[in-house]
């Protein structure tokens, strides 16, 4: 019997875990859908001749020293490009294992 308890708990906070976890989930993808806009606005900016124009006058001093820049470096948006679509290619597998 003390197994057969044990277990029940153990399923018990296995589910409660796990209906945790979807919960948290939920919002986050909401909160990946939302940002899908503004990702392809970046996406759209990234290479476009409005960046180079930035970082041409980035160089050249034109823009406050203390402006923000790390999207005027090619490496920070290639690098943010590179892991989410990492992560959309885990989220995809992982979901597809969610199915089988």
């Amino acid at each position: 019997m003390e197994d057969r308890i044990k277990n029940i708990t153990e399923m018990e906070s296995i589910l409660n875990q796990t209906d945790k976890l979807i919960s948290e989930m939920e919002k986050l993808l909401g909160k990946w859908e939302e940002n899908q806009n503004k990702f392809n606005q970046l996406m759209n900016y990234y290479g476009s001749a409005e960046m180079h124009r930035d970082v041409r006058d980035d160089r050249s001093q034109i823009l406050p020293q203390d402006l923000p820049r790390g999207v005027l470096s090619e490496d920070a948006v290639f690098n943010t490009f590179g892991d989410r679509k990492d992560l959309s290619v885990k989220m995809i597998k992982l979901g597809v294992a969610g199915l089988e």
